[in-house]
């Protein structure tokens, strides 16, 4: 069997859908009898249909994101939109004091469905409600008691201190009750209906960009980006647990299922991943950290408005880590010992296959056409030195490499080897005791350029040495990796490095309107060329045949709805 073929993902056509969740033994027949890639068949399946929603909701929210930020910037001003930041930084600092819970409830929800063991996955979100409601209670209570204590590290201006402290206890209160109920939500991602979940977010998105554009409009400033912000958690927590109730029919929720059992699932795997996840916010927001402490809030925004286009599209190829994790700890429960490693290895290599190519597509489009994007996108009152420019770029590279630690992590999550993503945060903090103060050398002082140049370099090295341990653990060839992971990626580049000048040099020559319309044109073009580069050279046949089912399958949803209108 060539390599291509052992690896490929298995269309959607090949078999009858079977709903484990319904037909329990169905589901166990299937595995028992050896059918050729049976149990895998089903998990790419999910797993198809849950990225594909994940990677929708998520552009929907990339958008929102940096559609406001011109806005947001005219309304509020460089100054409260870098305390708006802010305040997101404490409450995920707050946030992983539960976080490590929402892993467990995946992981262990997905192994004990692949099992049938439904009152396991009952007990296990019982006892996690039982604990994060109390906490989650306790933390607010305390932050609300000792405001003066933590608010100077905010570094409030004067003229922000009443809406600041307003805003930080509305959004930490929305956001702790959130993490208190996020079971359900995270119950239904391990029983592989992470879809559904999606589309909720999409609702509640779509809520929270409308209800922004009313308040801050109407001048209700930071505290309007706190109440749309409690109206988007409201929309999405309410359908969540509605459709957790209505659809799993034998989840229960009572105080007699708590279990020690459970508890020690909470303790011990959510801990690792809380104290992972802990310093995977710290990493991730280091730079806006160090420019609020060591230069001052307009540092922060300077520095988030110049990573605002790579977080945002970020989240589209995060979609299939989220999926990742629960499809890794499914086959890993029920894989026979000889098929294992390789069902984990077809889940990685095309995991990191797609994610590469999603993020490549961004940061390649990003980093060539970072001139006109930022003049575009900001426009005049913000105007796009050279320095943020290059720190656009810097960002954007850096993030590719990033994307990659993702499948790696996801992984060890799912298979239990939680220990083994320390191979990222240890060498990244090492790395930035290096260069953060080697930055502050070269540079004289502490500047917005320096602090994120030496984030960003920690991010590249560290990245690579994780991925050299997922290859190392799961006894992966590099140039296996290398050629079917990593290589389909330069295809991006490419194009949009042929099109980057004409495009640069006629965007810099037009206004900003005239310039937008530079950039869609070459975006078109950009768009055009990569997926033929794609389709001739990179592309096995399955994946072509793939991309033309869900196509009609697209048209055929087009037509209906024409039907019916």
């Amino acid at each position: 069997m060539s390599e291509v073929r052992e690896i490929q993902m298995i269309p959607d056509s090949a078999d009858k859908e079977v709903d484990w969740s319904l037909d329990p033994e169905a589901g166990r027949e299937m595995i028992a009898a050896g059918t050729p890639h049976g149990m895998l068949r089903e998990v790419n399946r999910q797993f198809s249909r849950n990225v594909l929603a994940i990677v929708l909701a998520r552009a929907v929210n990339m958008l929102r994101g940096v559609v406001l930020v011109p806005f947001l910037l005219y309304h509020l001003g460089l100054e409260a939109y870098g305390i708006w930041t802010t305040i997101f930084i404490l409450v995920s600092y707050v946030g992983v004091t539960t976080m490590g819970i929402s892993n467990v409830y995946i992981k262990y929800a997905a192994e004990f469905h692949a099992r049938r063991e439904y009152e396991r996955a009952s007990s296990l979100l019982s006892t996690g409600l039982a604990m994060t409601i109390p906490l989650c209670s306790a933390i607010f209570l305390g932050f609300w008691l000792g405001w003066k204590w933590y608010s100077p590290w905010l570094h409030l201006p004067p003229a922000h201190l009443a809406d600041g402290k307003e805003a930080v206890l509305i959004v930490l209160g929305i956001f702790l009750s959130s993490i208190a109920l996020s079971g359900f939500g995270d119950i239904l991602s391990g029983t592989q209906q992470i879809a559904a979940t999606q589309w909720f977010l999409i609702a509640g998105i779509l809520a929270e960009f409308a209800a922004i554009l009313w308040l801050v409009g109407i001048g209700r400033g930071i505290r309007g980006l706190a109440e749309a912000y409690l109206i988007r958690t409201v929309v999405v927590d309410s359908l969540t647990i509605w459709w957790a109730r209505k659809k799993l029919k034998w989840l229960r929720i009572s105080p007699r299922l708590i279990r020690r059992e459970s508890i020690r699932y909470v303790l011990h795997f959510g801990g690792v991943v809380q104290f992972q996840s802990m310093l995977t916010i710290f990493l991730n927001s280091v730079e806006r950290v160090a420019g609020l402490s060591l230069i001052g809030a307009s540092a922060a925004g300077l520095l988030d408005v110049a990573k605002k286009w790579p977080t945002s599209f970020s989240t589209v190829p995060m979609a299939f880590f989220a999926a990742l994790l629960p499809a890794a700890s499914h086959v890993d429960a029920a894989s026979s010992e000889t098929d294992r490693l390789r069902n984990l290895h077809t889940l990685y290599l095309n995991s990191s296959r797609y994610s590469n190519l999603c993020t490549a597509a961004f940061v390649a489009l990003f980093s060539f056409f970072s001139a006109p994007v930022l003049h575009v996108w900001l426009g005049s009152q913000f105007p796009a030195h050279q320095r943020l420019i290059a720190l656009f770029v810097v960002f954007n590279i850096s993030l590719q490499f990033h994307m990659l630690t993702g499948p790696g992590t996801s992984m060890f999550r799912g298979i239990g080897k939680v220990y083994e993503e320390f191979t990222y945060s240890i060498p990244n903090l090492i790395l930035l005791a290096m260069t953060v103060p080697l930055a502050y050398r070269i540079e004289g002082r502490w500047t917005p350029f320096g602090i994120g140049v030496a984030a960003a370099t920690a991010t590249v090295a560290s990245s690579c040495v994780l991925m050299g341990r997922v290859l190392f653990v799961l006894r992966l060839p590099l140039l296996r990796f290398l050629r079917h992971a990593i290589a389909p990626g330069f295809a991006s580049y490419a194009v949009a490095g042929v099109l980057a000048w004409p495009v640069t040099h006629l965007a810099s020559m037009a206004g900003r309107w005239q310039g937008a319309g530079v950039l869609l044109a070459g975006g078109i073009l950009y768009l055009a060329g990569t997926a033929a580069v794609l389709n001739f050279w990179v592309l096995t046949d399955a994946e072509k045949q793939k991309q033309a089912y869900w196509y009609r399958k697209g048209l055929r949803m087009l037509r209906r709805r024409e039907a019916t209108a």
